[in-house]
């Protein structure tokens, strides 16, 4: 009798998985071109982005390489400017720069949007195969926004998931500076849910 009720409670608690469908290389962002870290695999810097430029200057025309990314410690992007033979001309860090989120970053902020506890619970509840998507910079428009576009801290992206019959299960923007989720309810589905029951 014992065994019987300790299989029904097991039964009875099990957690449905959530099924992701695979990430398709063509739907990430471009690999980073360098990352850097510390001795616990803390992201310093990410170098997202490079491209050649020929610009005029008062000498006549000058070719450079340029480099974009994101400085993790500063917490702030930079672009860089290099001769072609990479010595380094100027380094400019500005908290509303940084270039497009790498695959290595959206890769991390699809992961703790799929292990944050509110919208895990909402995945969870789906029984279709959940579609991850996202990459896009947001900044708040409100200086006491976590994600203020003048805030040092910034770094923030959506991050969408969907099925192949709902266009919107879950919506958040995570906060890739301190690995933060400040709107796991961006456009309120979960409280609107709530609401109707």
């Amino acid at each position: 009798m014992k065994i019987t009720a300790l299989i029904m409670l097991l039964i009875g608690t099990t957690a449905q998985a959530v099924e992701y469908a695979p990430i398709r290389n063509q739907d990430l962002s471009a690999p980073a071109l360098n990352v850097t870290e510390d001795d616990q695999g803390n992201w310093l810097e990410i170098t997202a982005s490079e491209w050649r430029d020929v610009v005029y200057t008062d000498e006549g025309q000058a070719s450079y390489v340029y480099q974009m990314g994101y400085n993790y410690q500063k917490q702030q992007g930079f672009l860089r400017t290099y001769t072609p033979d990479m010595q380094l001309v100027s380094e400019v860090y500005n908290a509303q720069s940084g270039g497009m989120v790498s695959r290595e970053e959206l890769l991390l902020a699809f992961e703790l949007f799929k292990a944050h506890p509110e919208i895990n619970q909402v995945l969870a509840s789906e029984q279709a195969l959940i579609h991850l998507y996202g990459g896009f910079g947001y900044a708040d428009q409100h200086a006491d926004g976590v994600c203020y576009q003048g805030n040092k801290n910034r770094r923030c992206v959506h991050v969408f998931a969907h099925t192949d019959s709902k266009s919107m299960v879950a919506h958040a923007i995570v906060k890739l500076s301190d690995r933060t989720i400040p709107y796991p309810d961006f456009d309120g589905i979960y409280t609107k849910k709530e609401v109707k029951q």
